[in-house]
């Protein structure tokens, strides 16, 4: 099930908090569900994400200029991950609820705070965590 609430603000801008970890948990479980005729997110959608946020914290200041362009980076994602159902083009897995959650993290970080960037960097890796733990493929 989806999680009720969403990515804040504060996590990003002030603290990961305990709320933080458990909303972690139940999105990382839900990606990895099988339901709604949307497959599972798979381990490799993430890991182009996740390596690209890397190489951004490997030199936040040189890279600092990446960070919005990661939203089209994981629009490309959902693009390509489009299958035609009864005439209609739909998401074959859950990429486009992982963009959506993340773009709005990422719109939360402040430009040129390292501090924004790793607490995104922080949620995302709990995220993938959850994910594979839940049994993400």
């Amino acid at each position: 099930m989806y999680p009720q609430i969403k990515i804040k603000r504060e996590w990003i801008q002030e603290a990961v908090v305990d709320e933080t970890v458990e909303w972690s948990k139940s999105f990382g479980k839900y990606l990895q569900s099988d339901d709604n005729g949307t497959s599972p997110l798979t381990t490799s959608q993430i890991r182009k994400f996740f390596g690209e946020l890397k190489r951004i914290q490997g030199d936040p200041i040189k890279n600092n200029h990446d960070i919005p362009l990661l939203k089209a980076k994981l629009a490309y994602a959902v693009g390509r991950d489009k299958i035609e159902r009864q005439r209609i083009m739909v998401n074959k897995s859950k990429i486009k609820e992982f963009y959506e959650e993340l773009e709005s993290g990422i719109n939360c970080i402040r430009p040129n705070n390292i501090k924004d960037l790793s607490r995104f960097i922080n949620v995302v890796e709990s995220i993938v965590a959850y994910h594979k733990y839940f049994g993400g493929k």
